[in-house]
């Protein structure tokens, strides 16, 4: 549950602003408390420099103010500008790639905290003393200077964020870090296949859990969980993915143990405890949203409104290289145990089938009377097919020949169709 809270502050778009405006209060205090306490105290050649008398100190800081309120109201106008163009040009599911950019959410917190020292500042300013010296407006000069170079690096941020291929990059990267993480749960553990989990479950006794709510498997805590089925010698099985779509009917795992005492609803309840199922998917641990997103970005290109065809080419090669890192990995039960425990985890490993169904089909049904696009729907199975294991090659054969002799020629003029044929060709030799 902890971890959770953790996981959606961090994601929220209120964590740099609540920090950094609470940092802004804290330095006004500090710096209030140094104006009418500790002027002495710090009176000398370097902090002279800083000091201005309190009417200069009231201009400059409302300058500041004024300034900063203004370029947060320009930043949160670029910003809805940003979202509805990612909403109509790509698709709405970037719109939080945007949000949860670590650069805007920290420019968003250095303009409303600037606003916030300038305005409190003000309001502890003793403008009655015309002799009292202070050094709250040069503070704030230095505030500006740096909410000025956090504007500019606003700007830059933006203008490389509604670049087409800047955005297919980052959510590619994305992908891929989360398929790393994915194949490196793997290497830790073995996959079996269907076989072998039917002779571990064998003669064993079990309790089907279903979910508790009705939305998307968002993350799963497989530490916990482990430490789980090994106190209490369980095996825990998954019987859906991160990503999935569940119904308070929906059997999410299967529990298997040994003895006629059935799993009491402690275990249940703390078991429940490790799935988070929200209304919505994520990314945390699932990485076929994120190849959503490109296949999304991808069939609005090809949409007559649009009619961006180099964008979809440029979507089905990394579509392509993402299902290279995945086509090496069979289908089967990836089990998750450490040595000498009775208790260990399996859950279903990604099927390799769905994930190539689910990457190019849309994209094919929409831009296949496009001969360009097929050409590179055959060349970026060739991508995937180079580090396939032997059962996935066969997948990508059956699925590209399947796809070859539905294309009907009589579409495409005879050097168009040559093209394709010949990517075709070179798939399958391969």
């Amino acid at each position: 549950m902890i971890k959770k809270i953790l996981n959606k502050i961090k994601t929220s778009i209120w964590l740099y602003p609540t920090i950094y405006s609470l940092f802004a209060l804290a330095l006004s205090f500090i710096i209030t408390m140094i104006d009418q306490v500790y002027v002495d105290e710090m009176s000398s050649d370097l902090f002279d420099f800083f000091y201005t008398t309190t009417p200069l100190a009231q201009a400059v800081l409302g300058i500041i103010a004024s300034a900063f309120i203004t370029i947060a109201t320009f930043t949160f106008s670029t910003t809805m500008i940003v979202l509805t163009m990612y909403s109509s040009q790509f698709t709405p599911r970037v719109v939080e790639n945007f949000l949860n950019n670590e650069t805007t959410m920290k420019s968003f917190g250095v303009f409303l905290s600037g606003f916030i020292y300038a305005i409190t500042s003000l309001l502890f300013l003793n403008i009655n003393e015309n002799g009292n010296l202070v050094i709250a407006a040069s503070v704030g000069v230095i505030y500006v200077i740096v909410g000025l170079i956090y504007f500019l690096v606003f700007i830059h941020n933006v203008s490389t964020h509604i670049q087409a291929n800047g955005l297919i990059l980052r959510l590619e990267n994305e992908a891929l870090e989360k398929i790393n993480q994915y194949r490196d749960l793997v290497k830790e553990s073995n996959i079996v296949t269907e076989r072998t989990f039917n002779k571990i479950i064998d003669n064993k006794n079990y309790t089907n859990l279903n979910s508790r709510n009705d939305g998307y498997i968002q993350e799963i805590d497989y530490n916990r969980l482990l430490r789980i089925a090994q106190s209490h010698n369980l095996i825990i099985c998954f019987k859906k993915v991160v990503g999935q779509f569940v119904s308070t009917e929906t059997r999410i795992m299967t529990i298997y143990y040994e003895g006629e005492h059935e799993i009491g609803k402690e275990i249940q309840h703390e078991i429940h405890q490790c799935i988070w199922i929200g209304n919505k998917k994520t990314e945390t641990q699932d990485f076929s949203f994120t190849i959503q997103k490109i296949v999304e970005i991808a069939l609005r290109a090809l949409s007559p409104g649009i009619n961006d065809p180099n964008t979809a080419i440029h979507c089905l090669k990394n579509l392509g290289l993402l299902l290279r890192d995945l086509a090496d990995i069979d289908k089967g039960y990836v089990v998750l145990r450490e040595e000498d425990e009775g208790g260990f985890i399996m859950y279903e490993a990604y099927d390799f089938e769905i994930l190539l169904y689910d990457a190019y089909q849309q994209i094919i049904l929409y831009g296949q009377s496009d001969a360009s696009v097929m050409i590179v729907v055959f060349k970026s199975l060739r991508f995937s097919k180079a580090n396939a294991s032997s059962d996935n090659i066969k997948t990508i054969n059956a699925y590209a020949t399947n796809l070859y002799e539905k294309l009907n020629n009589n579409r495409f003029d005879p050097l168009e169709y040559e093209k394709i044929r010949k990517e075709y060709s070179q798939l399958i030799g391969q």
